[in-house]
């Protein structure tokens, strides 16, 4: 079966990853400092819930830049918000909202309609005298999926960092890994491309021929 996962080792570096998991990181610390300073309870909680998602986008799409793939920042629709989206060779990656688990996110419009691009991992069965009918794989939508801690929990760190991709429906992940997990894969890959080919063994033959003795006369 096809891994989704596939389609992003090719498109973007482990480059790109890696700096936004250092990105998120340095996010939530940014975050928390700034809420601690300027707000007080009850108000602190609001705020630093928008630090966070202000200091991961701005993470987000400056790890894209770094990494040398299309930034964009569209307006979402009804219009009244903007958001960040990513692209490399037909890979689109925006964020989910932060949460404290690793469910999918809000469905907002714009994440159901760039989700609509993973409907082709789903095929669909027109009916029984016709083949599985699979749509175009050559775009892909996945999504950053942070999550903090608990309020007693260390609120200066994420508690989770992955990649996530979803159904078109954004009911369930048809694949959610963790960016260390998701780096490890650009590891192996890597460390299979390097390893030297093994020279094809030859079997020599080493039979030797011997001639049928007569039989004596008798």
């Amino acid at each position: 079966m096809f891994d989704p996962l596939d389609r992003i080792l090719l498109a973007y570096p482990a480059s790109f990853f890696r700096q936004v998991a250092e990105y998120t990181d340095a996010g939530f610390g940014e975050a928390w400092s700034l809420a601690s300073r300027h707000a007080e309870e009850p108000e602190r909680a609001n705020m630093l819930g928008q630090h966070r998602h202000a200091r991961c986008e701005s993470g987000f799409r400056h790890a894209a830049k770094d990494s040398g793939l299309s930034v964009l920042a569209p307006h979402t629709n009804p219009a009244g918000g903007r958001y960040s989206l990513v692209e490399g060779a037909g890979v689109y990656l925006i964020r989910s909202n932060i949460q404290r688990h690793c469910g999918t996110p809000r469905p907002t419009a714009f994440r159901q309609r760039w989700a609509e691009l993973n409907a082709w991992l789903k095929p669909t069965q027109l009916d029984l005298l016709q083949a599985t009918v699979k749509l175009s794989s050559n775009r892909l939508c996945g999504m950053l999926v942070i999550t903090s801690h608990p309020r007693r929990g260390d609120q200066t760190v994420p508690a989770y960092v992955g990649l996530g991709i979803s159904n078109p429906e954004l009911t369930d992940w048809v694949r959610l890994i963790a960016i260390n997990d998701l780096l490890a894969l650009y590891h192996d890959a890597d460390a299979a491309a390097r390893a030297p080919k093994e020279a094809p063994v030859e079997v020599k033959d080493v039979a030797m021929p011997r001639l049928k003795k007569k039989p004596d006369a008798g």
